[in-house]
C-alpha cells in the first residue's frame, strides 16, 4: 500500500465520467498506428478479437486470452528455458524456481508501509476527514450531534445531498473545527463528531484492500488487451486506455513491435521478470516500455519526503523511481544476456484520468544504481 500521501483518490470534488469508451471493435489499423506492426502481422486479413469484458474481472488472465504472435516471429533461444506461474507470481528457469523477480528486488530497498501508523495519523490529523474517506451514510446519533453544533446544519445538509461535493464537505468540517478551537470544553466533542464523519480504521483497511485488488485486476486486463493489439488482434471497444496506447504508438512510428510480455532471466543474479513491450528501431536497437494504469497523482510524483534504503538512500522512495529502477534492471538483462542494445526506456501512464494524452517518462539511465541493486540481489 502506498504511503499516506498516495492513499485513496486525488481530491476530486464530484464523480466524473472519465472513460470515453466507444463500443466498436478496434485494432491498430483502425486506430491509425498499424505502422508499428511487422509486415507478417499487419498483412493478416482476419484478426482475432479479444474477449468481451466480464462483469467481474479475473485476477489472472486465462491462457486462451493470450496472443503472442511476436514471440513466434522473434523467438530467442533462451525463451524455451523460462516459465511463469501467475497465481504465485513465480518464475522458473530450466524447471528450477528463480530466487527473485525484478519487482521483488526493487521492493527489497523500499520502506515498509506501516498501515496502522498511517491510519492513525490520518484520523488524528486536523485535515480529517478528507475527500474519498467520508462515510456514505450517517447514523441518527451523528445527525443529532451535527445539528447541535453551531454551523453544523449546513454541513449536515451538504453531507445528505445525493451527489455531494466531498471537497466542500471537508472544508466545512475544517471551518467548524477552527471556529470552535478556542473553546476547550466543547472542542473535544466537536472534534469527535467531525472525526466520526470519516471512515473507521476497519473501513479504511477494507477500502485499501479493495482498491488494491480492483487496481490489480484493471491493470492485468489492460495489459492483456495491449498485448493482443500489439500482436495484431482487435479488442471489443476503444476504451480510454486503448486510445492512450495509440497516442504513444503514434510517437513511435519509426519502430516495429518486437516482443510483448517478454519473460527474461539473468543467470548469475538468478533474477527474472517480464517486459511489457519491446520495439525495434531502424538501427537495430530496442526500446523497452512499461505500461502503467497507476493513478496520475502517484505515478507523476518525482520527489517525496523519504528515500530508499541503503545503499540506495539517495533515490526517492516514490512509485515513479521504483519503476525507473525496474526498467534499468531489464535494460541490463537484455544487454548482458540477450544481445540487445537498449536505446530508450519509457514508462507510459494510460490511466483513464489522463484523458487525451498518456503520461510518458523517458527513463534516465541509472547504471550505478542498477549495479548496486544487482550486487545486493541475494
Amino acid at each position: 500500500m502506498p504511503p499516506i500521501e498516495d492513499c485513496g483518490p486525488s481530491p476530486a470534488t464530484k464523480l466524473r465520467k472519465l472513460d470515453t469508451t466507444q463500443q466498436n471493435p478496434v485494432n491498430l489499423k483502425l486506430l491509425g498506428v498499424d505502422i508499428v506492426l511487422p509486415k507478417q502481422i499487419a498483412s493478416h486479413e482476419h484478426l482475432s478479437s479479444f474477449p468481451e469484458r466480464p462483469r467481474e474481472l479475473p485476477a489472472t488472465i486465462p491462457d486462451h486470452f493470450v496472443k503472442d504472435t511476436l514471440a513466434e516471429l522473434n523467438t530467442h533461444p533462451r525463451d524455451r528455458n523460462i516459465s511463469f506461474q501467475a497465481d504465485d507470481h513465480v518464475y522458473f528457469w530450466k524447471g528450477k524456481r528463480v530466487s527473485k523477480s525484478v519487482t521483488q528486488l526493487v521492493h527489497k530497498f523500499t520502506a515498509p508501509f506501516c498501515e496502522e501508523q498511517v491510519i492513525s495519523s490520518m484520523r488524528e490529523s486536523c485535515n480529517w476527514p478528507r475527500p474519498g474517506y467520508l462515510k456514505t451514510t450517517l447514523s441518527e446519533s451523528q445527525k443529532n450531534k451535527l445539528q447541535k453544533i453551531p454551523g453544523g446544519k449546513e454541513l449536515l445538509a451538504e453531507l445528505q445531498r445525493p451527489e455531494r461535493d466531498e471537497l466542500k464537505v471537508c472544508r466545512l468540517a475544517f471551518k467548524l473545527r477552527a471556529n470552535h478551537a478556542s473553546n476547550p470544553d466543547k472542542d473535544a466533542d466537536i472534534a469527535c463528531a467531525l472525526t466520526e464523519l470519516g471512515l473507521s480504521r476497519e473501513e479504511i483497511i477494507h477500502k485499501w484492500e479493495k482498491a488494491r485488488q480492483d487496481g490489480a485486476k484493471e491493470g492485468t486486463w489492460m495489459h492483456a488487451q495491449f498485448q493482443w493489439l500489439l500482436n495484431g488482434g482487435s479488442v471489443p471497444a476503444k476504451t480510454t486506455e486503448v486510445f492512450l496506447l495509440s497516442q504513444f504508438l503514434r510517437l513511435q512510428a519509426n519502430t516495429k513491435a518486437f516482443r510483448t510480455e517478454w519473460q527474461v532471466y539473468a543467470d548469475s543474479e538468478d533474477l527474472a521478470g517480464s517486459i511489457d513491450y519491446v520495439a525495434k528501431r531502424p538501427d537495430g536497437s530496442v526500446i523497452i516500455v512499461d505500461w502503467k494504469r497507476t493513478s496520475p497523482h502517484r505515478l507523476q510524483r518525482q520527489t517525496c519526503n523519504k528515500f530508499m534504503r541503503t545503499p540506495l538512500s539517495h533515490v526517492p522512495d516514490c512509485t515513479l523511481w521504483h519503476y525507473r529502477l525496474q526498467l534499468n534492471v531489464y535494460k541490463f538483462i537484455l544487454e548482458q544476456y540477450y544481445g540487445e542494445a537498449v536505446s530508450d526506456m519509457y514508462i507510459v501512464g494510460t490511466n483513464p484520468e489522463y484523458r487525451d494524452q498518456p503520461f510518458i517518462d523517458n527513463v534516465p539511465t541509472m547504471d550505478v544504481e542498477t549495479k548496486t541493486l544487482l550486487a545486493n540481489v541475494r
